[in-house]
């Protein structure tokens, strides 16, 4: 399972309950809310809902920006199959960095102008956001409920 998609697991095995209220994880460092699509799972850091927008399709999950309260489905950021999924924290921090140009461009375009956004202030935010991921995917069940770092 790549580095992303371990948090996506957690929504669909139940690990994570996140509908239909907006649900802080670890002392409110990161929001979850499942969408009433019953699709789309949203992950998002407390200021500025930005974030990752995990979609299910089936058992395939895409993974889009969310940034601002918006998914910008346009940019994937992992997809289907394997051969198109970062698999390790670095590989996604590339796929972020690859994506930044076009995702500036689109928020500079007239659908999303609205967020008054960019992409370096998308990647900005991001870098926190892969840090929490990295905490919550070395996270270890101990015992009866307990939480050890890895």
């Amino acid at each position: 399972m790549n580095f992303v998609e371990h948090i996506a697991d957690h929504i669909r095995s139940g690990h994570i309950s996140n509908y239909p209220q907006p649900i802080a994880l670890n002392q409110g460092l990161v929001h979850t809310v499942k969408l009433e699509d019953h699709k789309t799972n949203l992950i998002w850091l407390p200021w500025e809902f930005t974030g990752l927008a995990y979609v299910e399709k089936g058992y395939l999950v895409d993974v889009h920006p969310y940034y601002r309260g918006a998914v910008i489905e346009e940019i994937e950021l992992s997809r289907g199959s394997d051969l198109h999924k970062p698999q390790t924290e670095e590989a996604f921090t590339k796929a972020l960095y690859v994506k930044a140009y076009e995702l500036h461009q689109l928020l500079q375009d007239e659908k999303y102008a609205y967020l008054q956004g960019s992409g370096p202030d998308y990647l900005s935010k991001m870098i926190y956001f892969v840090d929490w991921m990295r905490y919550y995917n070395s996270q270890r069940t101990v015992g009866a409920g307990r939480k050890l770092g890895s």
